[in-house]
């Protein structure tokens, strides 16, 4: 059942080779969670870029970072490792797209992994924004002994503001809407949000983490899966044709940046698949982690 299950998961990720990897049956679960792509474009140097006329990549190749521009201020998306990526990744960047970091007003932390929250301080400290959690996954951080030790990552944050599930942010014309979506951590946040190419609107999904980094815990694996599955059923109300990740690996970064070089006016934008494949992107997470719970159970 389980292979059957992975299977189809595999084939609902076509689009995104990054998921994949999470159906492997044969990869141990554990810190990092099944490996990711070997893609060889996935270990090059990645830059800022701006990849919607609102949505700026300030990450890098293991880690991703979004900043959403509005017309009243930037609500930042993630602050990667430590305060040293924080600034020549997202201060610098936002430098060079012609943005000003002074305008970054929120904070949104997606789980308490310190490669999300790890630059936080330098955020913090230079352009003091509010600084946004779930309320599980500020609990994670208030009992250090569930997070992951890594000298590479900064400090946490201070406790702040608490999302709810389908709990909404409005900065200037533009709403974030987030979901609740337990699994990767107890209190991950996966955002909904508009962004233009050209002027054209698309609706775009970040999914707000991927990885099953928690070992063989066979109730963690379906809730993840249910998470999963809700997120489908709430997407099926708009046409989301955006699919995001919070690491380059998973939603093809590096690729679909070579492709935005290329394109010519006119061209699809490689990050818009559509309204299915979007969809069906969520059905692999569904599947590959219901396949990885099955074979736990299996293995018992």
């Amino acid at each position: 059942m389980a292979e059957q299950i992975a299977e189809r998961g595999k084939q609902e990720a076509n689009e995104y080779p990054g998921l994949q990897d999470l159906c492997r049956l044969d990869a141990s679960l554990g810190a990092g969670g099944p490996p990711e792509s070997k893609d060889d474009d996935a270990s090059k140097e990645l830059g800022a870029g701006k990849v919607f006329d609102n949505l700026y990549f300030v990450g890098n190749d293991k880690v991703s970072s979004w900043a959403l521009n509005t017309t009243e201020g930037i609500i930042l998306i993630d602050a990667l490792n430590n305060p040293e990526e924080a600034k020549s990744d997202i201060t610098q960047g936002l430098e060079t797209l012609g943005l000003d970091p002074n305008d970054i007003k929120y904070l949104v932390i997606t789980h308490a992994h310190g490669d999300h929250y790890g630059g936080q301080s330098w955020i913090v400290e230079q352009y003091s924004p509010e600084v946004m959690m779930s309320q599980a996954d500020w609990d994670v951080l208030a009992d250090p002994s569930q997070g992951f030790d890594n000298p590479n990552w900064g400090e946490p944050p201070k406790k702040d503001r608490v999302v709810g599930d389908g709990e909404t942010l409005t900065l200037g014309s533009t709403t974030v809407t987030f979901n609740v979506t337990p699994g990767h951590t107890p209190g991950t946040l996966s955002l909904r949000f508009p962004v233009q190419d050209e002027g054209v609107e698309h609706h775009a999904i970040l999914w707000g983490g991927t990885g099953f980094n928690f070992g063989e815990d066979e109730a963690r694996l379906r809730r993840y899966s249910a998470s999963a599955a809700r997120m489908h059923q709430l997407m099926e109300e708009e046409n989301f044709d955006v699919f995001l990740s919070n690491h380059p690996q998973v939603d093809g970064t590096v690729l679909r940046f070579k492709a935005l070089e290329a394109r010519a006016s006119g061209e699809p934008h490689p990050y818009v698949t559509g309204k299915e494949t979007v969809l069906k992107a969520m059905d692999s997470l569904t599947d590959c982690s219901l396949a990885q719970a099955e074979r736990v159970r299996a293995n018992r």
